[in-house]
């Protein structure tokens, strides 16, 4: 059964928004350090965000079936398609992915040395 309302963005959300955050990057001066983490961070958040809401939407008496499923068609020449979707097996794996990060960001916030002063 394929998603419908936010429920069909809510696991596109997961795949792109943290590419969404490295074009804003890209888009940043590199001396503006620490803009650059506040976007990582805020773009990791969003991340979760919206895997927790694929966390509580959930219904776990169908684990065994994809949800939050999207199949759409993507480049009719080549007749691609877009198609994604989550299970039991796969949720705790996006949860897990989506909590580390945002926890690394904030753990390396401030441990990482300076370039050429390499701690080892």
């Amino acid at each position: 059964m394929e998603a419908t309302g936010f429920d069909a963005w809510a696991l596109s959300l997961t795949v792109f928004l943290p590419l969404a955050g490295v074009v804003v990057m890209l888009a940043i001066p590199r001396a503006q350090e620490e803009l650059h983490k506040a976007v990582a961070l805020v773009t990791s958040l969003a991340t979760l965000g919206a895997t927790l809401y694929v966390l509580i939407q959930f219904n776990y008496d169908r684990s065994s079936e994809l949800q939050f499923l999207v199949d759409s068609s993507w480049i009719d020449v080549i007749n691609s398609r877009y198609i994604i979707g989550v299970d039991g097996i796969s949720l705790p794996l996006l949860a897990l992915s989506a909590a580390v990060v945002p926890l690394c960001i904030i753990y390396s916030w401030k441990h990482i040395p300076d370039p050429g002063n390499a701690k080892a």
